[in-house]
């Protein structure tokens, strides 16, 4: 914020998430896949 001379935090943040920590651009996190789970071993 200080070097972009900027008094707003969100100016700044690389990856901004909405008041629910999500992302609007990529719709993450989203629910897992049982097919990711077994590739994981989970």
């Amino acid at each position: 914020m200080i070097l972009a001379g900027t008094a707003n935090i969100r100016d700044v943040i690389a990856f901004p998430k909405n008041q629910r920590a999500r992302d609007m651009m990529t719709g993450a996190p989203t629910p897992v896949e049982p097919k990711q789970l077994k590739d994981l071993g989970l």
